[in-house]
């Protein structure tokens, strides 16, 4: 299957336009990317090896459900995926561990994907160029589309783009027709005392830098 060259959206006021027409923000997105490498900080040496992706993933899904559901969105557990949904923008929202975002190459899960994802991505995806023209946002009888919010991160470095799949077969993604690059943060020292002071007053306001291609 020949893949498309996905649009990359990574200046400033178009991610916040990107991300507005999908019912986010830069620091809504930022709390997730930030929640999910926290848990991921959490898991200590002796744990089972898959105990860091699936602490990110559980607090990953669990912020965009706290984020979003006051905001009007539902939960939706459809073909066992977890993925959080706007019915009047026809967008679904579901989170990513990946080996590395926000740069040229395009994300990777770093569990494959099942069954149930790819028969939901196909489905919505498959719709996404059928609908009305932008200006009709109430999508109420289609498949939401399907966007991942993809986080990346390790003891130096946190990414995060919020991406549309293409629709795949395999088990692995094979191609986004859209990623918005939002988050790109240095962790150096260590996730605890990012944004400390050196003063030892207290916790400081850390940036969010939109990533640039």
């Amino acid at each position: 299957m020949i893949q498309q060259t996905p649009i990359v959206i990574d200046e400033g006021p178009s991610v916040h336009q990107e991300l507005h027409s999908l019912g986010l923000t830069v620091d809504i997105v930022a709390s997730i990317a930030r929640r999910a490498a926290d848990a991921k900080a959490e898991a200590l040496e002796i744990d089972p090896l898959s105990t860091p992706g699936t602490l990110a993933y559980i607090n990953g899904v669990r912020a965009i459900r706290m984020e979003l559901l006051p905001l009007g969105w539902r939960l939706s557990r459809t073909g066992n995926v977890e993925a959080t949904v706007n019915d009047k923008l026809g967008v679904q929202i579901c989170f990513q561990n990946v080996d590395i975002a926000c740069t040229e190459q395009n994300p990777q899960a770093i569990s494959g994907k099942g069954a149930g994802s790819r028969k939901l991505i196909q489905k919505g995806q498959g719709e996404l160029f059928d609908r009305d023209a932008p200006e009709a946002v109430d999508a109420y009888g289609s498949t939401p589309t399907v966007w991942a919010v993809c986080v990346s991160s390790d003891s130096k470095r946190l990414r995060a783009e919020v991406s549309c799949p293409e629709a795949f077969e395999g088990n692995q993604f094979e191609g986004f027709s859209k990623r918005i690059w939002v988050v790109d943060e240095d962790l150096e020292p260590t996730l605890s005392n990012v944004g400390q002071p050196d003063d030892g007053s207290g916790p400081v306001e850390h940036e969010v830098r939109i990533a640039k291609k």
